[in-house]
């Protein structure tokens, strides 16, 4: 059909050429001629915030606890909430209930498991440290409170956790409360827990919000 056949007609030299300097154009753009450091409406924001955030800091760098446990509130409602619920009672199982530091099940959960989320001094805590009525004896002592005469199983324990299970001075979790070490530690890497992933809130919050929402959640337990 007018001597025009399939794949025999060699492309045109404009359409060869315009492929070349395309690719080398592309290559030119992706090295080299991106604006990076154009205007951008996302930087222009990004810098108001780091403005803002500034100002926040040094405006509540010496807040009293009241005015913490105010902010911690708001904080809570708008970002926990929807989890842990208004009260922090986890909303029935569906997450970590708040109003108290580990349940009796969630214990004999990290005893079998181990737990390697938490970035502390000591590091990952290894499975199987107890087990059998031991774990069972410990897990119903820490959810307890830590109350009464301590299992001798404990005593593996109290090596990380300190005998009075405060975490000896930063190096492992509290087991006797919620401390602002250990929110910052779940704000920053996330939990795993056996009811599911809580995921990273890192770069969420400024120091003074962290700081806030510590002082707000230790008051979920205290006043329970």
């Amino acid at each position: 059909w007018d001597g025009i056949g399939e794949y025999k007609n060699a492309l045109p030299g404009g359409w060869a050429w315009s492929y070349v300097g395309t690719l080398i154009w592309a290559i030119w753009y992706f090295l080299f001629g991106y604006p990076l450091n154009a205007y951008s409406q996302i930087g222009e924001w990004n810098k108001e915030v780091k403005t803002y955030n500034t100002k926040f800091e040094a405006a509540h760098k010496n807040a009293d606890k009241e005015v913490l446990k105010d902010m911690g509130e708001s904080i809570f409602l708008v970002q926990c909430a929807p989890c842990h619920g208004e009260t922090g009672d986890g909303l029935d199982g569906k997450a970590h209930d708040l109003t108290h530091r580990m349940s009796k099940a969630q214990v004999l959960g990290v005893i079998n498991n181990g737990s390697h989320y938490f970035k502390y001094p000591l590091g990952a805590m290894p499975p199987a440290l107890a087990q059998g009525k031991d774990a069972e004896a410990v897990a119903a002592y820490v959810a307890g409170g830590l109350k009464g005469d301590a299992p001798a199983a404990w005593a593996t324990c109290a090596g990380c956790h300190g005998q009075d299970g405060k975490g000896n001075g930063g190096s492992a979790p509290d087991l006797a409360g919620f401390d602002d070490a250990l929110i910052k530690n779940v704000l920053t890497h996330g939990k795993e827990g056996s009811i599911g992933r809580m995921p990273s809130f890192v770069n969420r919050f400024t120091p003074v919000q962290e700081k806030a929402l510590a002082e707000f959640i230790k008051t979920l337990s205290s006043n329970k």
